[in-house]
């Protein structure tokens, strides 16, 4: 009887030992989501940059949002493929932000002259822009 229970104790151990090793511990973090910026150059240099508008915009986005693949930014406004859009201020912008799962969103950003940046609550990104 007595072997028999070292026998389950080693058992016991050696299924402690495997979970404590679980492979669940050795994945790694989720990849970096992919960061466009807009390469047009301004004279003077533009109160909005691409760093801070990205974080205003993610800052107004909904917890627990999907995971984001890319993040991407652009001055001006949303204007449809070959349409006659207004030229691009340096003062505002729009961030795209794709998720992992679900339909992408755009938030509107300004910068006011100290560089303070004010983001709008997320859209639909329109499907074809």
């Amino acid at each position: 009887m007595k072997p028999l229970r070292l026998c389950l104790l080693a058992g016991v151990l050696a299924l402690v030992a495997a979970c404590a090793s679980s492979p669940l511990e050795t994945l790694s973090a989720a990849a970096s989501p992919s960061v466009v910026c807009d390469t047009a150059q301004f004279e003077p240099p533009p109160t909005l940059t691409c760093g801070p508008a990205i974080t205003a915009a993610l800052a107004v986005l909904a917890a627990g949002h999907a995971p984001i693949v890319s993040e991407e930014f652009r001055w001006g406004g949303l204007c449809p493929p070959g349409a006659p859009c207004a030229p691009p201020m340096p003062d505002a912008g729009i961030v795209i932000v794709d998720f992992s799962t679900g339909s992408p969103v755009y938030v509107q950003v300004t910068a006011n002259p100290p560089g303070v940046v004010i983001a709008t609550a997320p859209a639909p990104y329109p499907s074809g822009y």
